[in-house]
């Protein structure tokens, strides 16, 4: 299934960029924010487009 949204999920990961990797372990708190912020803003429209895809199949 490409379409998955283990699929959609695990394409999302293989492209971050190094900067949200390097960040997310990072000990500077306001760096690992930044990242956490920027990762939650890419998750959110895989998140919305399973809910919609949930509403739609029943």
């Amino acid at each position: 299934m490409p379409d998955s949204p283990d699929s959609k999920l695990n394409q999302l990961l293989r492209r971050l960029p190094d900067w949200i990797r390097r960040d997310l372990a990072s000990t500077d708190a306001s760096r690992r924010a930044r990242a956490e912020d920027s990762l939650h803003a890419m998750l959110m429209p895989l998140i919305a487009a399973e809910r919609a895809a949930g509403k739609d199949a029943g």
